[in-house]
């Protein structure tokens, strides 16, 4: 494939900035940012303890926004906040009852653009969600470096 060149990539870029404007498009029943959704949702699935930088790696939110974020969380009884037995500094996060219940609220407006895609595209969604993966992974990568 031939290199693109700046403009043909901008192009590219504020066609995926459409692409996940029109799957977070906000419910009006939302109570939630998409950024509180997000670090909600990252708590509900994680199997292990969740740190503040643990999810701001996760997330690729920056560490400040995490922070700021997570204490709207914890201020509307979202989440609970235990210091961390090995760093004082930090601490383990987890959902409170509110938390799930906001999170069970807030999702299906969010979530519907997800299942229109899938139902519409049916094969090419699980191909578009690999190449969504394997691009994720090479940016890491590419980060960590």
């Amino acid at each position: 494939m031939a290199e693109l060149n700046w403009l043909q990539m901008l192009a590219l870029q504020q066609e995926l900035h459409h692409f996940t404007r029109a799957l977070l498009a906000q419910g009006q029943k939302q109570t939630l940012t998409a950024s509180e959704l997000e670090l909600l949702s990252r708590l509900y699935l994680q199997t292990e303890e969740s740190t503040p930088l643990g999810l701001s790696r996760q997330s690729g939110m920056k560490k400040e926004a995490v922070s700021r974020c997570l204490k709207l969380l914890f201020e509307k009884g979202f989440i609970a906040k235990d210091r961390h037995p090995q760093d004082e500094r930090s601490y383990i996060l987890s959902l409170t009852e509110s938390g799930r219940e906001a999170l069970r609220e807030n999702y299906g407006p969010v979530l519907q653009p997800m299942y229109d895609l899938q139902r519409n595209m049916e094969k090419e969604f699980d191909m578009l969600f690999h190449l969504i993966q394997k691009a994720n992974s090479q940016m890491e990568a590419a980060m960590s470096r």
